[in-house]
């Protein structure tokens, strides 16, 4: 146990399952207080002993502007402060980009973007207040590498991945670290929330339907979430960490810097072969 963590008081959205709930026990287990938010209380009572034993849990919708606030006021309430918000919760779409319904793109940005807003415009006025704090930002892989049929999903990443990078200047003078962290394919109940958004006899059907069978088998053979806890534990006992840290298995970690040295047109192309999508 790291005796500079005992003691921290973290809060994570979307703690209930998944990476999540990794993060949530890994950071309990090193002797952190921890909140972890859930839109339903009503179902933590179904949520594995350890799990409900080593986290707090607070009613949250991250889409509901009224609900994070006072979501957080509780937190604040029960925590007495704040050292570190993981802002985790979000969810994955698949569909050909001009096929999928322009409510459920307005509803991932919703989530995934607008929701960290949400609770950074919440949080980040007391850790500038108290002149230190640690705001780390789930993004994706998918933001730098997009996969066809999920741009939605990459594009609220990707977007994710620039508020990271400005707040992270943003904050600096005040002593506050941001920071991503990237996770490749992660076996989680990812695939089966996805929302899908493809018209019946789409003409694009002949590549999605390869695209999203290679999806789903690599999130099968995909590592466990425990090894993005793992990479969110290292972030936080640095000093001084990177703006961004890509996580998953050896692919995944090296992927980005392999990345470098290619043509646009290459790593499209790439994507394309493995994602089996590169017909004519």
């Amino acid at each position: 146990m790291a005796k500079s963590l005992i003691g921290k008081k973290v809060l994570i959205t979307g703690a209930s399952s998944g990476i999540g709930a990794a993060i949530a026990m890994t950071l309990a287990d090193q002797g952190c207080e921890v909140w972890g938010t859930t839109r339903d209380l009503t179902k933590v009572a179904m949520l594995p002993a350890r799990l409900r034993e080593k986290v707090n849990f607070l009613a949250m919708d991250v889409t509901d502007d009224d609900s994070v606030h006072s979501g957080v006021e509780r937190f604040l309430a029960e925590a007495g402060g704040i050292d570190i918000l993981i802002n985790n919760a979000g969810f994955g779409v698949f569909g050909p980009l001009e096929e999928f319904p322009l409510e459920q793109v307005k509803a991932i940005f919703e989530t995934n973007y607008f929701g960290v807003l949400r609770l950074i415009q919440a949080v980040a006025p007391l850790m500038r207040a108290q002149r230190k704090g640690l705001i780390i930002n789930i993004t994706s892989l998918a933001a730098r590498f997009v996969i066809p049929f999920q741009v939605h999903y990459s594009a609220t990443k990707f977007a994710l991945a620039a508020l990271t990078e400005g707040l992270r200047q943003e904050l600096r003078p005040f002593g506050v670290k941001v920071v991503a962290v990237e996770p490749g394919d992660i076996k989680t109940n990812f695939n089966n929330v996805t929302q899908f958004g493809i018209k019946e006899k789409s003409p694009y059907q002949k590549w999605t339907d390869p695209c999203w069978r290679v999806i789903d088998v690599n999130m099968q053979k995909a590592p466990p979430p425990q090894v993005i806890a793992d990479q969110v534990l290292k972030v936080i006992l640095k000093k001084n960490p990177r703006p961004s840290y890509a996580a998953g298995d050896f692919l995944s970690t090296k992927f980005p810097l392999l990345a470098r040295f290619v043509t646009d047109r290459f790593k499209e192309k790439l994507i394309r072969i493995f994602y089996g999508v590169d017909f004519h």
